[in-house]
């Protein structure tokens, strides 16, 4: 799922390309580190944020840049890193403001590719103002037919769960990540395995932010 995911964000409809810049948010996660890893097989520049314990094993993986989301304003940095001119593409899966200042980094012909709102779920019990917060922050009319065209700049959307009658498509996507794995240009990064009865210890580890890739629940 994670691969797929990120397949379809940088190489189907990301349409990243070798010397251009991707901004990956929640890089130490499953999908920021499968972008991470395909994005340096294309041969892209790598921005990703996250913690600051995961930048060392992140910049091993091939992460060119790590920022900080706690400490940084990713959106400043990024455009200190690309002098100005912004990324081709952002994958971001945290919503809200965060939308807003991803599309704002990009560069002309950018992309942002969304896939997720992590924002929305900040604790471990649901909340009604986390809800209101995202729906708020949300760029809902930024991302208009005209402003759209007068910027130069595109947004779309994944959700592989969506895709269960385009399996013929997906099933070459994941050759092609085979074909990857077997040359060694990927390589899925296990974070901690946890007994089915120990899920709720699962979810705890997750959210709180100490995995470095997958979390997996074994039989």
């Amino acid at each position: 799922m994670n691969y797929l995911t990120a397949y379809q964000l940088t190489h189907v409809m990301g349409s990243l390309r070798e010397g251009d810049t991707v901004l990956i948010h929640s890089a130490g996660g499953g999908v920021g580190i499968a972008a991470i890893q395909l994005a340096r097989r294309i041969g892209a520049h790598t921005i990703g944020t996250a913690s600051e314990g995961k930048h060392e094993f992140l910049r091993s993986i091939g992460l060119d840049h790590a920022i900080d989301y706690r400490t940084e304003d990713f959106e400043k940095r990024v455009h200190e890193i690309t002098r100005g001119r912004g990324v081709e593409l952002a994958l971001d899966a945290v919503g809200g403001r965060s939308f807003k200042k991803s599309y704002r980094a990009l560069a002309p012909t950018g992309r942002l590719g969304m896939f997720g709102m992590s924002s929305i779920a900040t604790a471990k019990k649901r909340r009604v103002s986390s809800l209101l917060r995202v729906a708020v922050t949300t760029p809902w009319f930024r991302f208009t037919p005209v402003a759209l065209m007068n910027a130069n700049k595109a947004v779309f959307g994944v959700n592989l769960g969506h895709l269960w009658d385009e399996a013929d498509r997906v099933n070459g996507w994941m050759e092609s990540l085979l074909s990857y794995a077997r040359d060694g240009a990927v390589r899925p990064v296990v974070a901690a395995s946890f007994p089915f009865d120990r899920a709720a210890e699962a979810h705890h580890f997750i959210q709180d932010r100490k995995n470095t890739g997958k979390v997996l629940l074994t039989p």
